[in-house]
């Protein structure tokens, strides 16, 4: 998907300039076109509607954006990425040393995909696959697989070869749970959260014991 870039050079030193206020812009109009997509879905979304909600023209959109489906695309994949920003990790020394940051990893990352804005970009992925092919492997690339990545590389000293990788993914699979996929499908019911950060507090502790073979 090719998108439309500015013209970032400039005489007398302005280029750092401009390209900062470049850079905040496209940021601004994909926060916009998110809130927007989720809001009211691809189909029914306008550029009008982006625009205003970003605070600017239209035509600085399409100077960035080649189209709805482009500026779509950029502002899934960049948000998929801010979710799954994770951390690299070096191999664990021990398995004390593993079960330290495979807890860590796992409170953290469930915490993260139980927001409410990311249970919402779920939803929003599964109702807009068919139209976009693409936006399925995208998201795996940028979420999912970048962590099983880190995982496997926690594991690969105290695991080694292919048990890291199955480890990994398995340790993925066991903290995202049914819990997740109730919340997801809002049938998790009127939980208060405290009871819920328990929940997945105790979900986590047990995905990584059973990981870990502890």
């Amino acid at each position: 998907m090719a998108y439309r870039q500015d013209d970032m050079t400039a005489p007398n030193g302005t280029g750092d300039a401009r390209r900062d206020r470049g850079i905040a812009t496209r940021a601004k109009v994909l926060d916009a076109a998110l809130k927007v997509f989720q809001a009211e879905g691809f189909a029914a979304a306008s550029m009008d509607r982006i625009a205003a909600c970003a605070g600017i023209s239209k035509m600085t959109i399409y100077r960035k954006f080649a189209d709805k489906e482009a500026l779509f695309l950029a502002a899934i994949n960049r948000h998929c990425a801010q979710i799954y920003a994770v951390n690299e990790h070096p191999p664990a020394a021990s398995i004390e040393e593993a079960r330290v940051a495979l807890t860590e990893f796992g409170w953290v990352f469930a915490d993260a995909v139980r927001e409410q804005h990311v249970l919402d970009l779920y939803r929003m992925l599964l109702g807009e696959m068919q139209r976009f092919p693409q936006l399925g492997a995208d998201f795996y690339d940028v979420g999912p697989a970048r962590s099983i990545a880190v995982i496997e590389n926690i594991l690969s000293r105290v695991m080694g070869g292919d048990d890291a990788r199955l480890r990994a993914e398995a340790f993925m699979h066991l903290v995202m749970g049914d819990r997740h996929q109730r919340l997801l499908l809002e049938k998790a019911g009127k939980e208060d959260k405290a009871g819920t950060d328990a929940a997945f507090r105790a979900q986590v502790d047990l995905a990584v014991r059973m990981v870990l073979g502890l």
